[in-house]
């Protein structure tokens, strides 16, 4: 008990730091606050990424993922419109990277199927939010990281409190159903409030398509990434936030609500 109480002081510690200054680098209207902000936490979430999924390997091909991925990210942002050349050319540069090793013939398409996810995962989804601050305003932003953190935030107490039915046990022994549900009704309750507090211009219909979406999308991320951490026999991505783990533990959700609030914003509203 008092391991986790003391987890859960580290989780608040952290985020009463950490929080305001992301919010003011995400509210400044200067877009290469958050910018220089995403690119950080790509080259760091690609450097986790790379020691869970690639461990074992080269440090050449290890540190050339990154670039790859860091590149990918700072393409998008700059030219989204050129997006099909970026993502040629991020397959392309993973093909060339592993291409000077190519006599470990049995292990190749693992190699490239590790770095190429690792560089589309974390460089390619990070991207979103930058291209949404830009095309949507910060408070579009804002929103994404709000019901992301919601999303958690909820799942979390309501499943420590009355969780009972294993959501993915063979994944995340720790999910529940129940905790499932509170995470909905969180996203609801922070898409409302957004609406309320700073972004009238949202219909009910919006709130809806944010909301929902989210709930579904927010978790598959959570998830994606705890079976990375499985596969490796990991129970965190990294040590960099505590009471967290890894930076990957922290974004792992908001990688995906990111890019679906960013084409919903852009596409679908």
């Amino acid at each position: 008990m008092t391991g986790r109480r003391n987890n859960l002081l580290a989780r608040i510690a952290t985020a009463v730091v950490g929080l305001p200054a992301v919010g003011v680098i995400v509210l400044w209207r200067d877009p290469r606050g958050i910018v220089g902000l995403c690119l950080l936490v790509a080259a760091l979430g690609l450097v986790e990424y790379t020691g869970l999924v690639m461990r074992g390997r080269p440090l050449a091909e290890r540190a050339g993922t990154v670039l790859v991925g860091c590149a990918l990210f700072l393409g998008l942002v700059v030219r989204p419109d050129l997006g099909g050349a970026w993502l040629f050319g991020g397959v392309l540069a993973i093909g060339l990277l592993l291409l000077p090793r190519a006599v470990d013939i049995p292990s190749a398409w693992t190699r490239l199927a590790a770095a190429g996810f690792g560089v589309f995962y974390v460089g390619g989804l990070l991207a979103a939010l930058p291209i949404l601050h830009r095309a949507a305003g910060p408070a579009w932003v804002a929103l994404a990281i709000a019901v992301s953190f919601g999303n958690d935030t909820g799942a979390y107490f309501t499943g420590r409190a009355v969780g009972k039915h294993k959501l993915a046990p063979a994944i995340s022994p720790g999910k529940t159903v129940e905790g499932a549900v509170g995470g909905f009704a969180a996203n609801l309750l922070v898409v409302f409030l957004a609406r309320g507090l700073f972004m009238p211009e949202l219909t009910l219909r919006d709130c809806a398509m944010i909301a929902v979406p989210s709930a579904v999308v927010g978790p598959a991320g959570d998830l994606v990434e705890s079976l990375l951490k499985r596969a490796a026999g990991a129970k965190d991505s990294g040590r960099l936030l505590p009471g967290h783990g890894g930076l990957l533990d922290r974004i792992d959700a908001l990688l995906f609500v990111g890019a679906y609030v960013c084409l919903y914003a852009e596409l679908l509203r």
